[in-house]
């Protein structure tokens, strides 16, 4: 869909400058297609986020002296969807210390239902360290990630906002494969294994550190203005008139 999308549009504002390159490898000529950053980001710039008592009241949750964030979806391309990875992970967060889970419900996607009907499960007979939440809404999920140690599972948000907080991310899987990736973010195949190596990296002091310093590659600021400005000066005739670019 994005694809076509893409093919179907006469102006192009990517979130990287990278997802530029790959439009113009499209065929898209290159007049045409701006890297003006995440308008999620930008967004997050203007939000007025939750503290962490009001984010304990809204969700009935305590945070510990470690705290994890879970976001988990179908991964749509896999045999099994992704479940063999979240049963893993759900077994690995169980055996954690000091350490408490938020866990959100998944999107719509094929097989959520199982996928979700396995967190609830794992908020049942976790209930000391767990909770589960269908959705946090848009202000209380990026408050949450200003107070948690990272994001795990197979979320873009992740990959996109998690970054802005400064914030490890453990990605799981194969569903965010092609996406750019911060140094922040810690790629987990799913087995036992490699979740111990991430968990730890996360833990590790340097690392830790280290986050302070990576940057976002999907931060531009002012990405709103930008978009207005180009969309109010951009000379509009013969623009459906669309010529494949050929690279050079």
């Amino acid at each position: 869909f994005r694809h076509s999308i893409t093919k179907m549009s006469h102006l192009h504002f990517t979130s990287t400058n990278s997802y530029k390159k790959r439009v113009i490898q499209m065929g898209e000529n290159p007049i045409n297609v701006f890297n003006v950053g995440s308008l999620v980001l930008d967004n997050i710039d203007k939000t007025k986020l939750l503290t962490k008592k009001q984010l304990e009241d809204e969700f009935n949750f305590k945070f510990e002296k470690k705290n994890i964030l879970v976001s988990y979806h179908p991964a749509t391309l896999t045999d099994d969807y992704g479940i063999k990875d979240l049963l893993t992970l759900l077994k690995f967060l169980r055996k954690l210390k000091d350490t408490k889970i938020i866990l959100t419900l998944s999107n719509s996607d094929i097989n959520s239902k199982k996928i979700n009907n396995f967190i609830k499960e794992f908020e049942l007979k976790n209930s000391n360290i767990a909770k589960c939440v269908v959705s946090m809404g848009s202000i209380g999920y990026l408050s949450m990630l200003g107070f948690v140690d990272a994001v795990v599972g197979n979320s873009s948000s992740g990959i996109i906002e998690a970054p802005h907080f400064k914030i490890a991310t453990i990605n799981i899987g194969s569903r965010q494969d092609g996406r750019i990736k911060s140094e922040s973010v810690i790629n987990c195949d799913g087995t036992k294994i490699s979740l111990k190596r991430s968990f730890q990296k996360i833990y590790n002091e340097k690392f830790r550190i280290s986050l302070k310093t990576f940057k976002n590659p999907y931060y531009k600021k002012g990405s709103v203005k930008s978009i207005m400005k180009i969309l109010n000066n951009y000379p509009l005739k013969n623009i459906i008139h669309k010529k494949f670019y050929n690279i050079k």
